[in-house]
């Protein structure tokens, strides 16, 4: 924790990846933290049937607008999990495959050649809401 008794970004984005590893190994997902050492993805995982993709986890502790760095390699089978971890309510955790991110930048950013910003709405919907449907088998 900070000094100033603040959350940093940094515990923030722990909590939101841990939050995240949970929720998959929950369901019967085994999960790998890359510990730095993959710097476009933060969890390897591998389906209850063998599948392989790549977790890029973006966290928030507020309502706040999603970052979404440019990315200069997109591995395959990349999906983006949005996990909302607030200091005094439960985790929300939100997820889309790149194709459905480009969509919603597209507009903003065409490719993803700059970072980009997505409002808490455009992310934070049933549309989005974690499933394991919405992943590998």
């Amino acid at each position: 924790m900070a000094t100033n008794g603040r959350r940093s970004g940094h515990s923030t984005q722990w909590a939101a990846q841990f939050a995240v590893a949970s929720e998959l190994c929950k369901q019967g997902y085994e999960v790998a933290f890359t510990m730095g050492n993959a710097p476009s993805v933060d969890l390897m995982v591998m389906s209850p049937q063998g599948e392989r993709f790549q977790v890029q986890v973006k966290g928030l502790r507020g309502r706040n607008p999603w970052f979404v760095p440019k990315k200069a390699e997109r591995p395959e089978n990349l999906f983006y999990f949005f996990a909302y971890v607030p200091p005094d309510a439960p985790s929300q955790i939100f997820v889309m495959n790149q194709e459905q991110l480009e969509a919603l930048v597209r507009g903003e950013v065409a490719e993803l050649e700059r970072p980009a910003y997505l409002n808490w709405k455009q992310v934070a919907n049933d549309e989005y809401r974690y499933h394991r449907d919405k992943l590998p088998k």
